[in-house]
């Protein structure tokens, strides 16, 4: 039996990873992005920070939008991808998926705010839960973890 995570009162969460989603309906990809000191890559948006990623525009599959929002929200791009599974969201009668990807720094382009974010910053993990707040729950745990083993860190 799956162990979701309550997120709010209409809506749960679940980390599978390598689930292989064929047509299911994903609506964002994201990715846990690291340089070559093992940091961790964050953005900020409005307030919060959070790992890179969106919504795939028209005809992208999930390596062009992961490579296209790297890019607009961090000025980075990206090698060495890696999928590492998805979220199924529930919310309220409504199923979706959340594809997570981890890669390494490809090449660092000066910070441009053009899109939605107004920074960018490398955080050890040991210092996450400072900037992500949500960092400690048990499914962004999960995906940590998975982004780890796979560059064993």
């Amino acid at each position: 039996m799956k162990e979701y995570e309550q997120i709010s009162s209409n809506c749960k969460i679940y980390w599978e990873e390598k689930i292989n989603l064929t047509d299911e309906n994903y609506t964002q990809v994201s990715g846990y992005i690291f340089n070559e000191k093992n940091q961790l890559l964050i953005v900020k948006n409005d307030d919060h920070w959070t790992i890179p990623g969106g919504h795939p525009e028209l005809g992208e599959n999930q390596l062009d939008t992961l490579n296209r929002e790297i890019m607009e929200e961090a000025c980075i791009t990206v090698k060495d991808i890696n999928y590492l599974g998805a979220v199924e969201v529930i919310e309220g009668d409504r199923t979706y998926y959340q594809m997570r990807y981890t890669a390494k720094i490809n090449e660092i382009y000066p910070f441009i705010q053009k899109w939605e974010t107004s920074e960018r910053m490398f955080v050890n993990l040991s210092e996450l839960e400072n900037y992500i707040k949500y960092s400690k729950g048990i499914m962004f745990s999960r995906q940590i973890d998975a982004a780890k083993r796979f560059w064993n860190i």
